[in-house]
């Protein structure tokens, strides 16, 4: 947890110094400016895949030290870990809130989304 808040603080100050292009090229975003930004974020991946892997009831237990981490790092610029996010509300918050995982507007037909029958 502590290396997503170091990576998060990274991002949020340093990310405007970073071209969105070379996220994973420390020497590319200009050095040493955003080392959380762009080192970490192989790091930060394997921890939001060890959470994607965790089962419901260790999910349950770190749901309140997790959730606020997951909520910040939906607005940073890798593209990589935004999925990751997403991924985890697709399925680990899903299951807390009782929602089928996969449900969502864009795994659903117009007519569905609209209240209709996709069927008839």
């Amino acid at each position: 947890i502590d290396i997503l808040n170091k990576f998060l603080i990274s991002e949020r100050d340093n990310a405007e110094f970073i071209n969105p292009n070379v996220w994973r090229t420390a020497s590319d975003s200009g050095g040493k400016i955003a080392l959380y930004c762009t080192c970490f974020v192989d790091v930060c991946s394997n921890i939001l895949e060890t959470i994607l892997n965790f089962d419901d009831d260790q999910f349950n237990r770190n749901k309140a030290e997790i959730y606020p981490i997951i909520c910040s790092l939906i607005r940073v610029q890798s593209e990589e870990i935004r999925g990751l996010v997403q991924e985890i509300f697709a399925t680990k918050v899903a299951a807390v809130l009782g929602i089928a995982a996969g449900t969502s507007p864009a795994n659903s037909s117009e007519d569905e989304i609209e209240g209709g029958d996709a069927q008839e």
